[in-house]
């Protein structure tokens, strides 16, 4: 760990990974299928490493640890993420584990190795990077801190070893938090909402068996929103970022549809990111409407107060949960 609390050499990581890898890796995840040893080296090397961010004072001790699971996007954007954290790090030893846990965990086991030598006997997993329990990654967050009887949706890496009770919180789901957030975010850059259409593009889970309830629970926002008339009208979409070409480019062709219908009819289009992180999907979303007139609200979730509120809200009632198991014992 270095003075900043990172177990990390660089940002800067290139996957080495031998033909059985490859073909494991394909064998697991659909957008790999079409992509030749070389593209799938570049896909990997472009995700940036697994690292662990111890985020709270190293002398801190408490008998329940949080660890916070992301998906992590940059060095910037990772850093706004932990200095968001500050009052659930302060309440809480914290660590954050940033990366996808595609083909090791050993970041995941050096955070639980972390927070267990500061006292914790319960960890509280926070997934900070998925909508949603129907998500690959949310899944394969599962297999390794053995939750559910989950099987590994990519590469069968070793399950954390600890002595530690785990407990998952909530997602991001239908939380009126949540639903303030993106509020907030359109009637930031809002001038006119009574010809305005909001339109919410989240990343999506990759499957299709996993987008339409994904997109089930999410619409509870869309309702929300719409329920203060104010805009002209409410829409939700997921990019599917991560999969196979066909599904992602029929959801960019309806994103593009839904602007440009906006545009005949003399609205503006808000488009609001549902996502953490500052500078993740949102960069794919500027690259898919090019050319189009909108306005972004491109902040990410993190960057405004109430995420906190959220993360220290799913904290609690998990910590509460556990505890009113333990007495029923």
């Amino acid at each position: 760990m270095d003075a900043d609390g990172k177990r990390l050499e660089s940002y800067q990581v290139k996957h080495d990974m031998d033909q059985a890898t490859l073909d494991a890796l394909r064998a697991k995840i659909a957008l790999y299928r079409g992509m030749t040893d070389m593209e799938l080296n570049l896909n990997m090397s472009a995700m940036g490493p697994n690292y662990e961010w111890y985020a709270s004072d190293v002398a801190m001790q408490g008998d329940i640890g949080v660890l916070i699971l992301s998906h992590g996007v940059g060095q910037n954007s990772d850093r706004m993420l932990k200095d968001a954290l500050a009052p659930v790090s302060e309440r809480w030893p914290t660590a954050i584990g940033f990366g996808m846990a595609m083909m090791q965990s050993a970041h995941l086991q050096s955070a639980v190795d972390d927070l267990q030598e500061r006292g914790a006997t319960t960890i509280v997993l926070v997934p900070n990077g998925t909508t949603t329990e129907y998500n690959t990654l949310t899944r394969q967050w599962k297999y390794i801190f053995d939750i559910d009887d989950e099987e590994a949706t990519y590469l069968e890496v070793p399950k954390v070893e600890s002595d530690a009770r785990f407990v998952m919180t909530n997602h991001f789901a239908d939380s009126q938090l949540i639903t303030d957030i993106l509020y907030d975010h359109a009637k930031e850059v809002s001038k006119d909402p009574a010809n305005e259409v909001v339109i919410i593009v989240g990343h999506g889970p990759e499957d299709t068996e996993d987008n339409g309830p994904d997109l089930e629970i999410l619409q509870a926002h869309v309702d929300r929103i719409v329920a203060k008339n104010e805009f002209a009208d409410v829409k939700i979409i997921n990019l599917q970022d991560d999969a196979i070409p066909a599904i992602r480019e029929s959801n960019v062709r309806k994103l593009r549809r839904w602007v440009k219908q906006a545009n005949k009819k003399g609205q503006t289009p808000i488009v609001v990111a549902l996502a953490a992180a500052s500078h993740g999907v949102q960069t794919h979303i500027r690259q898919d409407l090019r050319g189009l007139d909108y306005v972004f609200a491109d902040k990410g979730m993190s960057e405004n107060p109430k995420y906190i509120e959220w993360i220290a809200s799913v904290i609690e009632q998990a910590i509460d949960a556990e505890q009113l198991a333990q007495a029923r014992r």
